[in-house]
């Protein structure tokens, strides 16, 4: 897109015309601040600026507009053309200079070439972040704890070994289920994800292994399970420890001997997938009381990954925050100095889900200003509960509206009982008086999980 940003209305209706009769799409305004605020609201690959316009009318000020327009190509339009302007526009940021009145040739040959330029130049950021990604795996930190699961994940990827994914919620074992399944032999396959808890008991035999026409009320047809979908690729079982027995036997079988049988079937298929199962409970101590079985367990724990709680990797904290600040908002806000003191200062006891959850929430709440978006630390802690709202106040008493409240003591007691229970999701949702599957929506709602 091409913002055009002139003052002279014959000039604009013949460029722009022009400019578009040429194929662009084109964005025409007279007013400098005019222009910069619709560069915010919707950025350009190139910006044709003349340096007179309102409300200024002076060159200097059109040249102090340049560095707003970044990462744009600004190309600078002016009938004070002279050799001095032309270097202090290079040296404010712009691309190229012409002077007025503008040769269509010109003109042409320099749109084409700020047009690839973008275009070169989103290419260029695109490769660079592929690259990160590969690198850090999408596994986001530069502490000790994530460099070191990094590590681990790459040598474990290419083995056909089982894994296990260990760690508190909301500390992204998903995630490290995708790196392991990226970086290994199997990539160009399938990577099928199926939460163990969330799927009621009588339902999760025939969303594993599928089922055949006639096998049950309801069956009208022969429907595949997760394991021949994914066939050659991956099999992520999330929150293990919320398998009933009778499936785990199944289960068990399956980790054999690569054999299982559909619902209704009466001979056994085979299936080649790799197992990663991740979960935040203690399965060892779910072994000793006899909820999980042992034998399965040893079986899954081919090789164990940690994912560590924020609390683990505080020093992550700022670098995640700006990452999900910057997704949210695409790069149109920042954190003010005690916001970051704020977020380093803070337990996070729902990890990176609740910090990402609580940095969404604090940037719509930002009130924008001249500078741009700040978020600030009181709009942080309301975010996350712990503060009523930073504009509804009274003579400096803070009010909040009763669904606030109410919203504010539902997730205090949520994570107390979490807290209590070791997040075991069963326990606290029977102390809270919920059922499990109200419990998890509501901590998805909040972003706990």
């Amino acid at each position: 897109m091409i913002l055009l940003a002139d003052d002279e209305p014959a000039f604009q209706r013949l460029t722009g015309a022009w400019l578009r009769g040429l194929g662009h799409d084109v964005e025409v305004l007279g007013d400098g601040d005019a222009a910069v605020a619709a560069f915010k609201a919707r950025p350009a690959d190139l910006v044709l600026l003349d340096l007179a316009m309102p409300p200024h009318h002076d060159p200097a000020a059109g040249l102090a507009l340049i560095p707003a327009f970044a990462p744009a190509a600004v190309v600078v339009m002016t009938g004070h053309a002279d050799h001095a302007l032309a270097l202090k526009a290079v040296e404010a940021g712009a691309w190229d200079f012409l002077a007025k009145p503008v040769d269509p040739d010109m003109l042409r040959v320099v749109v084409a070439r700020a047009l690839e330029r973008a275009r070169l130049a989103r290419e260029v950021t695109t490769l660079r972040a592929q690259a990160g990604a590969k690198e850090d795996m999408g596994l986001i930190g530069t502490s000790p704890p994530m460099a070191g699961l990094r590590d681990l994940i790459r040598r474990v990827a290419p083995t056909r070994l089982p894994a296990l994914v260990l760690g508190p919620s909301g500390t992204g074992k998903e995630l490290v289920a995708r790196a392991v399944h990226a970086a290994s032999p199997r990539a160009a396959r399938s990577l099928v994800t199926i939460h163990c808890g969330a799927v009621p008991t009588e339902l999760l035999e025939s969303e594993l292994f599928g089922h055949l026409k006639g096998s049950f009320t309801g069956a009208t047809a022969d429907r595949p399970g997760l394991i021949e979908t994914a066939h050659g690729g991956t099999l992520f079982l999330d929150e293990i420890g919320e398998m009933p027995p009778a499936m785990q036997v199944k289960l068990l079988r399956f980790l054999n001997d690569g054999s299982y049988q559909p619902v209704g079937a009466r001979a056994p298929r085979q299936a080649d997938v790799r197992i990663v199962a991740a979960t935040h409970r203690d399965l060892s101590a779910a072994v000793a009381e006899g909820s999980f079985r042992e034998d399965l367990f040893y079986r899954l724990k081919g090789v164990v990954l940690r994912t560590p709680s924020l609390a683990e990797r505080a020093a992550d904290v700022p670098l995640l925050a700006s990452l999900f600040l910057r997704r949210t908002t695409q790069g149109r806000a920042s954190f003010s100095p005690d916001a970051l003191d704020w977020l380093t200062g803070r337990s996070w006891p729902g990890n990176v889900r609740e910090l990402r959850a609580a940095v969404e929430c604090a940037a719509a709440l930002a009130i924008p200003n001249a500078a741009g978006t700040v978020v600030t630390a009181a709009d942080l802690a309301f975010a996350v509960g712990d503060a009523s709202s930073p504009v509804e106040s009274v003579a400096g008493i803070a009010f909040q509206s009763l669904e606030e409240e109410v919203a504010a003591l539902e997730r205090r007691r949520i994570v107390e009982a979490l807290q209590r229970t070791g997040h075991n999701h069963t326990h606290t949702a029977r102390e809270l008086g919920l059922s499990r599957v109200g419990l998890l929506k509501k901590m998805d709602r909040m972003g706990l999980r």
